[in-house]
């Protein structure tokens, strides 16, 4: 789930702003657009208070200027143009027509041709705008502002190699203008350049100018390329100079959002929703501030708030659909889902929406249709680079070589090399895996008699075909989870870690912090201090961490390494005890007893449909009572929350069943119930 920003906020509104005589000419060698000037003088002056009371937001007093005075002056063309500005300002595109119409007969003043070729444009009249901007482009070739409206014209028609051209135009007479860089910057985030949009409208930010416009701008731009927590400072300057606005505030919440600043987020995004409660955006971003601080209640509150305000809007039934979903509301989760399928606009939420039906599908046991639904993530994932031309591998039998590749974590891979073996009954295969995982991989090889080798990313060509690893139950026709373990003699034994009588544990408390929401699944240290009294246990780290001298329990470090490193310190280990990370998937493929410490409405992999209780083989797992055993993993025994609730006391019973189950171990059992 992403934030979502408001692009809006302290942006200038192009379409509707005022076109008067070009007094910046002259710094850009424009040519004059003088009248008589005895005459025009008190005349121009009028129109000039008009548009700049319009400039100020003031339309009605603009209006008023203006039909006073265009009753006294019927014949002034400047005020019939500035009719047509007050009407374009307010949303009127065939009133601003037919007065900029009535300007051009009285006096032809390129200008004016501009205001009604937008005009003609905003009623979606696409070809004789192009004519009549045209008009102003011949006329006065050195105006930006007539380059500026071809370019609108051309985008509207889909020219957009000559949008861009009249852009680059209007930029070279005007260089040093802030605006042309920032017309340009827009221009290039809206045909997805985030990359070459970033770096003009950087250019734009270094020029002196309103200097708000260009950080707005500039974040913007960051923000379509996928760097929102580099806009942060760009869309806090907006904030800071715009301090009531609440688009601008909206923004810079979902900036730190990104930034995993969530007590500033929520701080900045309750102002925000306190001048204009009823923007889907602002309480979107505040809803999923609540959830990355694990307050589903009050998340699901605000994002049902705000797919009530826009139901048609497929991220919005999305993100309500996500907490439903983590609260266990499962039924009204998969409508929400079903229903964005429905509203998707666009190939990517169609994607998105079917992924979330697919992996709550995964997670009640209904494996064919998630897996199918899962085949949506190539509408959102590229393959890797220089495997984007090979024909995607249809799963059937060929003698000829297939390129499988991992795409997502170490958790997600090691899940899922299970399926490499059938993969190679079928094809040869090229396995390319990320390079912490290659030593590891290697000691995998033989079981695969030779069927598959190892490739980098610059062997890629060696291939026919290619399929992702998390596709292959689909393309295999596998659809039931089923449980694989690789020769534990393979990856040895850690002698070090016997130096040390008792049962030798192996903890990991938290997940990758860069998740927006690990707060539910990871664990405050303080909290193992429930493990400590678990006497003839020694506990080993299967995460780096720097404060071990302040830590709640006796804690060897973790050595650095690879994942075959961390594999042969698992294999020296007796037990694991961990929450869910690449650590359960890593013991779970090794035959480790582990114990899982999963939060309530937890990843599908350990929910119903991947699990059974040992006693009642078959039966689906509850959230409490007897463990529930991994279908995955048959050694990885899992305990969970009974029930959503916030902080730290939610881990309270798990916590207290792990120190329970380790007595157990010490003791030289293994209890599947407690």
């Amino acid at each position: 789930m992403r934030p979502m920003v408001q692009h809006h906020a302290g942006e200038r509104n192009h379409a509707s702003a005022p076109l008067v005589r070009d007094r910046g000419a002259r710094r850009g060698g424009g040519a004059s657009m003088g009248g008589k000037k005895a005459q025009a003088l008190p005349l121009q002056s009028v129109a000039d208070r008009a548009l700049a009371c319009l400039a100020r937001g003031d339309a009605e007093q603009a209006e008023s200027l203006l039909r006073e005075h265009l009753r006294s002056y019927p014949a002034d063309a400047q005020g019939w143009h500035a009719m047509a500005c007050v009407a374009r300002a307010g949303g009127n595109a065939a009133a601003a027509i037919a007065l900029a119409g009535k300007a051009v007969e009285l006096a032809a003043e390129p200008f004016f041709y501009i205001t009604l070729g937008l005009a003609l444009l905003e009623q979606g009249h696409v070809e004789p705008a192009r004519a009549a901007v045209n008009v102003a482009v011949m006329s006065t070739p050195a105006d930006p502002r007539a380059h500026d409206a071809m370019a609108r014209v051309m985008e509207a028609a889909g020219r957009l190699p000559d949008a861009e051209r009249a852009l680059q135009k209007a930029l070279s007479l005007r260089p040093l203008e802030q605006e042309r860089h920032m017309a340009l910057a827009a221009f290039l985030a809206r045909c997805g350049r985030g990359t070459e949009a970033v770096a003009v409208s950087a250019r734009a930010l270094a020029l002196e100018g309103e200097e708000v416009l260009a950080h707005n701008l500039h974040a913007m731009a960051l923000e379509r390329d996928g760097r929102m927590a580099q806009a942060e400072p760009h869309f806090a300057a907006v904030a800071h100079a715009m301090p009531d606005n609440p688009q601008a505030l909206a923004n810079h919440g979902a900036a730190l959002f990104a930034r995993h600043r969530y007590e500033e987020a929520e701080q900045v995004l309750q102002r925000a929703a306190a001048l204009a409660p009823n923007v889907a955006e602002t309480r979107t971003n505040l809803g999923l501030v609540h959830m990355a601080q694990g307050r589903l209640h009050m998340a699901v509150q605000e994002l049902e708030a705000a797919y009530r305000l826009r139901t048609h809007d497929a991220r919005l039934a999305l993100n309500y659909g996500s907490v439903l979903r983590d609260l266990g509301r499962t039924q009204a989760a998969q409508d929400m889902f079903v229903h964005a399928m429905e509203q998707a606009r666009s190939a990517g939420d169609r994607a998105r929406a079917a992924l979330d039906l697919g992996g709550l599908y995964l997670a009640t046991g209904r494996f064919a249709q998630g897996w199918a639904l899962w085949e949506a993530r190539r509408d959102l994932l590229a393959p890797p680079t220089g495997a984007a031309t090979l024909p995607e591998w249809d799963g059937k039998a060929t003698d000829k070589t297939v390129l499988l590749y991992a795409e997502q974590g170490l958790g997600d891979t090691l899940q899922f090399l299970r399926y490499v073996e059938q993969a190679a009954s079928r094809a040869w295969i090229c396995l390319m895996l990320p390079q912490s995982m290659q030593r590891f991989a290697a000691c995998l090889l033989p079981r695969w008699n030779g069927r598959v080798h190892l490739v980098s990313p610059a062997q890629v060509g060696e291939a026919n075909a290619r399929c992702s690893l998390l596709s292959l139950p689909h393309r295999l026709g596998v659809a039931a989870p089923f449980a694989w373990q690789p020769a534990p003699a393979c990856f040895g034994r850690a002698g070090a870690v016997r130096e040390r009588k008792g049962l030798h544990v192996g903890l990991c408390w938290s997940g990758n912090p860069a998740y927006q929401f690990d707060r539910r699944r990871s664990l405050d240290p303080s909290l193992l201090a429930q493990l400590a009294g678990v006497d003839g246990v020694c506990f080993q780290a299967l995460q780096p961490h720097d404060g071990l001298a302040s830590f709640p329990l006796p804690l060897a470090p973790l050595p650095e390494g690879d994942l075959l490193a961390t594999a042969q310190l698992v294999a020296g280990l007796d037990v694991v005890v961990s929450v869910d990370t690449m650590i359960v998937h890593l013991a779970g493929l090794l035959g480790k007893p582990t114990l899982l410490l999963d939060r309530f409405g937890g990843d599908w992999r350990w929910a119903a449909g991947s699990v059974v209780v040992p006693d009642s083989p078959g039966q689906a797992a509850t959230q409490g009572g007897a463990f529930a055993r991994s279908l995955w993993y048959p050694s990885v025994r899992i305990t969970r929350q009974p029930a959503f609730s916030e902080g730290v006391a939610s881990w309270h019973q798990p916590l207290a069943v792990a120190a329970e189950w380790l007595e157990q171990m010490v003791q030289g059992g293994c209890p599947d119930q407690i």
